[in-house]
């Protein structure tokens, strides 16, 4: 399965969740249509390109359970998240407030930060899960007991696979108890498609939000927002354009004509790749089982513990083991841990993510369908000798 990708030589990826990686076959389609365009431009903008458009949502709309006419396929979830909070603020009054939690990502973080600010008088509560977490009980009365406590939050922003822990989130149960409570709730799921399955019309977020990049196998630049009907007459495109005052959400969040829209258009064939190597059944099965053989095994050869969640709360491709003791080890700041991240690299061609957590540095190893035992055995043994230097 290696051979699908093109990783350079003796280069060892268990950080697939930062990136993703583009198979080969979808490379070829998309540089097909790059050659498509170019062969005549004005062509493939004026007559060609609404056809694929349209073929590629609707493709996307069934792998993640969306009727078409609710989805909208964006450049990333950062985009698609400040399309709707800076949609949604000229709805709110000063005093209101935001309600996530400290695993949020930090992109997400710095938005709900610009947007409350002074003038706005908005604010933003953010809650701090257990550790560790021992049940779906425990996050779903943490979030309950905050919404009764204060009436003034009106909207819930959460991840549904949080990046920096792996945590699944119990969507299932959160959202009906918002909504039960009159509030919105913002769905942060750029780690969830082609990681989970997903029916975001039975979900019912009032909106979610997934990058296709990461674990779709899509080019770079492309992820989904799911928009509930009743939303949809105020959810504003960041960039004005010429369709602006369309009453159909596909016209005014699409066509701004010199946009690259070849890797969003990617999506359908990242989705063929996906059926044609065994389904997305086939690859949880595979990954899940390799990450948990993995993790434990880290964890018992460094001497120390896996993240510790309940079963139901595991993303199924992402995990975090905490690194063993070292004296010679400091990584007090962002940076140090970016220096450290860099110097694995560096030093043995590995991609891992480390982390810092409740006091505790941790490794968050990604499994994919390129990825093999020796690859875990390679991580082991390297953060071992540089721990020792």
């Amino acid at each position: 399965m290696l051979a699908e990708f093109c990783f350079r030589e003796k280069l060892v990826n268990c950080n697939h969740g930062a990136w993703g990686a583009v198979p080969r076959r979808v490379m070829k389609e998309q540089q097909r249509l790059n050659e498509q365009r170019e062969q005549d431009p004005e062509a493939f903008y004026r007559y060609v390109i609404d056809d694929i458009f349209d073929d590629t949502i609707r493709t996307v709309a069934t792998f993640v359970g969306a009727k078409p006419e609710n989805l909208l396929l964006l450049e990333s979830a950062t985009v698609a998240m400040n399309t709707v909070l800076k949609s949604i603020t000229p709805k709110l009054s000063p005093g209101d407030k935001f309600l996530t939690d400290s695993h949020n990502f930090p992109a997400v973080r710095e938005t709900l930060q610009y947007i409350c600010n002074e003038e706005s008088g908005l604010e933003t509560i953010t809650l701090e899960p257990p550790f560790p977490i021992e049940s779906e009980d425990q996050i779903i009365k943490l979030f309950t007991d905050a919404l009764d406590a204060d009436k003034s939050i009106k909207v819930v922003v959460i991840d549904h696979i949080t990046s920096c822990s792996g945590i699944k989130f119990p969507l299932e149960r959160l959202i009906p108890e918002c909504h039960k409570r009159g509030r919105l709730i913002i769905i942060d799921g750029a780690h969830a498609p082609g990681q989970l399955h997903l029916n975001l019309e039975r979900l019912g977020a009032d909106y979610y939000i997934g990058n296709l990049h990461k674990w779709l196998f899509t080019p770079r630049g492309t992820a989904l927002l799911f928009t509930q009907p009743k939303h949809q007459s105020t959810l504003q495109p960041l960039v004005i354009s010429y369709y602006q005052r369309s009453p159909k959400l596909r016209d005014r969040f699409t066509l701004m004509v010199t946009r690259d829209y070849n890797p969003i258009m990617c999506a359908r064939f990242a989705i063929k790749f996906l059926n044609d190597i065994g389904g997305l059944d086939a690859i949880i099965e595979y990954n899940s089982t390799l990450l948990n053989w993995a993790a434990d095994m880290l964890a018992e050869a460094w001497g120390t513990r896996v993240f510790p969640l309940p079963p139901t709360m595991r993303a199924p491709m992402m995990r975090l083991v905490q690194l063993p003791p070292s004296d010679k080890l400091k990584l007090d700041t962002y940076e140090d841990v970016r220096q450290f991240n860099k110097k694995i690299f560096d030093t043995a061609t590995l991609h891992v993510f480390i982390a810092s957590l409740h006091g505790c540095l941790w490794v968050r190893i990604s499994s994919q369908v390129y990825n093999s035992k020796e690859d875990y055995y390679y991580v082991r043994d390297v953060i071992r000798q540089m721990l020792l230097e």
